[in-house]
């Protein structure tokens, strides 16, 4: 999961689950961000806005006080043009998952405790655990699948939204040598060439 959250932290679209109201079949949770969600989740996300933005997650006890959350996130957004700031929409349709656990629990933290230990008497470098074996915090008896969404929404984004035609006069096109063949040049060159262009 990108990023730990607390129970004093207000989330943009929150949607609680109580984890002590699960049974051992898999649960689905399907929710959609209001108007107000959407403004505040974009203002986060610093996009131009979001028109829609809807998440469906299972959750399933996966042993002892261990929970795996499996969802899609389903979302039309506007970003700005990295070159021209003009608007530009996109569709988000993308799958995740995420674990949460009880970290009082000797079964959750066990793993975690091991390799600590084990770097700690210098046998090994400390390793990345898979989630699953360092889950999540359940927090107030509580898991927030609606942060859950929301974060992986942000890695869905596209990085470098670029509107139709919009950066086509920042692209150079390298001169050809005597076979055709295209001449890289530098990049400090090239900018050199597009500034006296302008």
């Amino acid at each position: 999961m990108p990023k730990n959250y607390t129970a004093s932290e207000k989330t943009e679209w929150s949607y609680l689950v109580d984890v002590e109201r699960l049974s051992d079949e898999p649960e689905i949770f399907t929710f959609e961000a209001d108007e107000r969600q959407r403004t505040d989740i974009a203002r986060r996300l610093s996009i131009v806005s979001i028109q829609y933005a809807k998440a469906s997650i299972t959750i399933q006890r996966a042993g002892g006080d261990i929970f795996h959350a499996m969802g899609t996130i389903d979302a039309d957004v506007t970003q700005a043009c990295v070159v021209t700031q003009a608007p530009v929409q996109g569709h988000i349709e993308d799958e995740f998952e995420g674990w949460y656990g009880d970290k009082t629990s000797n079964a959750v933290s066990f793993a975690k405790a091991r390799s600590e230990r084990e770097a700690k008497k210098g046998h090994i470098e400390t390793e990345i655990l898979e989630e699953s074996a360092d889950p999540e915090p359940i927090i107030g008896g509580k898991i927030d699948i609606g942060e859950l969404a929301t974060q992986y929404l942000s890695l869905a984004l596209d990085p470098y939204p670029r509107a139709d035609g919009g950066a086509s006069e920042f692209l150079i096109e390298p001169p050809a040598d005597k076979e055709g063949a295209q001449i890289r040049k530098s990049p400090f060159e090239a900018l050199k060439d597009w500034k006296e262009k302008r």
